[in-house]
């Protein structure tokens, strides 16, 4: 493992400094690797989380703040993070996660431990099985896609492929997927860890922003485009099983309408899918 190799960790703040604030505490706390820096990059919040974003920039919490004048979306944000960053990795982390002992370093040996690696996604759980230990440690894997909420990703293979698409997954959800499906285009691997754990508090921010029902209608509508974007037949077929769980869920939760417009809102836009899938030069079969 490379010792000195330098991680920028960007964390995104829109109106939830008290999020905000526990999390960048546990990155101080359980960050033992050196050496890193923590960009965070406000999304148009009010005053009183501007002015504790500032305070904690005086006090060391973080290196390097940005603050947008609005909402300029998950993507968008990020990518800020990614051209202001300096480091040789960026860790991409919800600002509504608290983070473990051994949460960077274990990740970062990880993804140095093969050059053909670019992302590693960290297992989160919830506060309740952290505490219970009611969770089961699986070996590294290889996936498909990982989440965004705690990603650790290689500079160099962002500077191959692209940053996130800020353009067709505003203002949020789906960026990460199909970051992930292009990597893999491109001869690399995506792949999640155990030994890194994340406590997920939960999206409470998006949630309380647009409701339950929009935001799981403008989660599966981008999550699915993310797949029609990128994907051969032979390989969406793969992710069928995966897709009728999500619709039994959904009937089961009564999201089964939501659900349904999401599929809607991909077919209105079929000429926009289509040419996408000729830019990114995807074959059918």
């Amino acid at each position: 493992m490379r010792k000195n190799a330098f991680v920028s960790i960007i964390v995104l703040n829109w109106n939830g400094i008290d999020l905000t604030k526990q999390c960048l505490q546990s990155i101080k706390e359980n960050t033992v690797y050196k050496p890193f820096e923590v960009i965070v990059i406000d999304n148009g919040s009010d005053a009183r989380n501007v002015r504790e974003l500032q305070a904690l920039h005086k006090q060391g919490f973080i290196n390097k703040l940005i603050l947008n004048n609005e909402n300029k979306g998950f993507a968008f944000a990020n990518n800020q993070g990614f051209d202001a960053a300096k480091g040789d990795f960026f860790f991409m982390l919800n600002n509504d996660t608290l983070v473990t002992k051994g949460w960077l370093l274990n990740s970062l040996k990880l993804i140095q431990s093969n050059e053909k690696i670019a992302a590693v996604g960290c297992r989160l759980v919830d506060l309740a099985q952290y505490k219970e230990k009611k969770f089961n440690l699986r070996n590294d894997r290889i996936v498909r896609t990982t989440c965004g909420a705690a990603m650790l990703m290689r500079k160099r293979v962002i500077e191959e492929i692209g940053k996130l698409d800020a353009v067709h997954f505003s203002p949020i959800y789906g960026e990460e997927t199909d970051w992930c499906y292009r990597a893999r285009k491109n001869g690399y691997k995506i792949m999640e860890t155990d030994k890194s754990i994340i406590i997920h508090l939960g999206g409470r921010d998006t949630k309380k922003g647009r409701g339950k029902q929009a935001a799981f209608e403008l989660l599966n509508t981008h999550r699915l485009k993310a797949m029609l974007f990128n994907l051969s037949a032979p390989q969406f077929l793969g992710h069928v099983p995966g897709l009728s769980l999500i619709f039994v869920n959904a009937v089961k939760q009564g999201m089964l309408f939501p659900l349904l417009h999401s599929y809607w809102n991909n077919l209105k836009n079929i000429k926009e899918i289509l040419y996408e899938r000729k830019k990114r030069k995807v074959r059918l079969f």
